[in-house]
């Protein structure tokens, strides 16, 4: 078990920020980041995740927030799995009716012109292409914390976890409502 306390911040997550030119917005609440405690339990192609993030306020469930998340991040932006809530935009089977959170295994790259000033852009193209794009992960919210387990480390491209982050989602759509950029804003890491 790997627990990340604000005052243990991963080194390769500050890199990753760093070199990618991330500006970490203004934190508050629950984009705050208090703890954050990644698991790996099994072993080869039965090995799993599981990430519990506590924030400093309770995690929003109304559906109402806009859209934010928090994230795992592995690979350098590569199969990185988030917890996102995202109202109206559908882009899950298994959103949560109120709350809009579903989970999804994304791709990120550098942000282009549509998104300029967000720290990442979802790369649409090839984070649709990943067989996790869409799945059913078990998540939880509980006051200030939200947690997702039994994530199958192959779907992440058995790469480790190198920093977690909350980050808000600006999304640019087209005139059927369809995202045609996704922006993606870090707010605070661990």
């Amino acid at each position: 078990m790997k627990i990340i306390n604000k005052t243990s911040v991963l080194a390769s997550a500050i890199s990753l920020a760093f070199a990618s030119g991330i500006v970490l917005a203004e934190t508050s609440g629950y984009l705050s980041l208090k703890n954050v405690k990644v698991e790996l339990e099994g072993k080869g192609d039965a090995k799993t995740l599981k990430l519990e993030v506590a924030t400093l306020k309770p995690v929003p469930l109304d559906g109402k927030s806009g859209a934010f998340g928090y994230a795992a991040l592995t690979d350098s932006g590569n199969n990185v799995l988030v917890l996102v809530t995202h109202l109206p935009i559908d882009d899950s089977s298994f959103e949560h009716p109120t709350t809009g959170f579903h989970t999804h295994v994304l791709d990120l790259k550098k942000p282009t012109d549509a998104c300029k000033g967000a720290s990442f852009e979802v790369d649409l193209e090839n984070s649709g292409k990943n067989s996790a794009f869409d799945v059913n992960y078990k998540w939880k919210t509980e006051g200030d914390k939200i947690s997702v387990d039994k994530v199958p480390v192959k779907d992440l491209g058995d790469a480790g976890v190198e920093g977690v982050a909350s980050f808000t989602l600006k999304p640019i759509l087209d005139s059927k409502n369809s995202p045609t950029h996704l922006c993606v804003t870090v707010v605070d890491q661990a």
